[in-house]
């Protein structure tokens, strides 16, 4: 080695080395953190906007923030430590990567701190919730049949107003009755919502004939004897709530089971009955 080599080691000074690998690795950082948020970001949506049966659950959000954390700080302080090393044995060792390191690592840690933290609290509120029993209201069908019950119910209501369900079609199909939907209890596990619905104005008799002709509001042999239905309501510990200054003689059906907001009863007749979210 020559006198001016040796130099240069004992002083750090001369050409720098390992320059182009530096510069490779702090153009590589900045797109790992990229990638870091669209994994995490991408797991966020995938909960709150995905299909009922592919949403993620708090277990598969914490994977997709971890994975995006160890891509945005796990491996910049790979290359932190690595770089830094390598600078402490040959002083003119390139610090691109070592600054690039440092920036992405300002702002990666403070951002997935902030994400696993709340995470880690969001899973254990959620398990705090899974871990309470549903409400009675939620477990009124629990030794029923809720659909049968909300249908008995409802054709019934229908009966009373001067209808009948059973002689309505649409498309070809016998229409109306209660259909259920997927949803979520109060304690966050899966439950089954109920809607009965019959609403003539969509309906026709076997022939094809519309049951509600057009400029009419109750279809033939209907009548308003919203006591009658009053009174078969209390009978199965139903209330009823008047809502005739929205629609002349509509009333709303009100149980801790039912969503009386959502439901009612009006000569026609209508009906509309939605239950809250039950256990299956």
């Amino acid at each position: 080695m020559s006198t001016e080599q040796q130099d240069w080691r004992d002083h750090g000074t001369g050409p720098t080395t390992g320059r182009g690998n530096a510069i490779a690795i702090a153009l590589v950082l900045p797109v790992l953190l990229v990638v870091s948020w669209v994994v995490q970001i991408g797991a966020y949506l995938e909960r709150d906007f995905g299909s009922m049966d592919d949403r993620l659950g708090p277990g598969g959000v914490l994977t997709r923030l971890v994975i995006g954390a160890a891509l945005a700080v796990g491996i910049p302080a790979v290359v932190l430590v690595v770089q830094v090393r390598a600078r402490r044995r040959e002083r003119r060792h390139s610090l691109a990567a070592v600054v690039a390191a440092i920036v992405v690592l300002v702002i990666a840690v403070p951002w997935n701190g902030l994400v696993l933290t709340s995470q880690v609290r969001s899973m254990a509120a959620d398990a705090r919730q899974r871990a309470q029993p549903a409400t009675a209201a939620e477990r009124h069908f629990a030794d029923g049949d809720a659909g049968a019950t909300l249908e008995r119910i409802g054709d019934r209501t229908v009966r009373i107003l001067g209808g009948d369900r059973k002689s309505a079609y649409r498309d070809g199909e016998r229409a109306g009755g209660a259909y259920s939907e997927e949803c979520k209890l109060s304690n966050a596990h899966q439950g089954v919502r109920w809607t009965y619905w019959y609403a003539p104005g969509e309906y026709t008799d076997a022939d094809g004939k519309e049951l509600l002709p057009e400029d009419h509001t109750m279809i033939e042999g209907a009548n308003r004897d919203v006591d009658r239905v009053r009174s078969y309501w209390e009978s199965e510990g139903i209330g009823a709530r008047s809502e005739a200054d929205l629609v002349p003689d509509q009333i709303s059906p009100t149980a801790d089971w039912l969503e009386s907001t959502s439901s009612y009863t009006r000569p026609g007749p209508d009906v509309d009955f939605r239950t809250i979210c039950l256990v299956r």
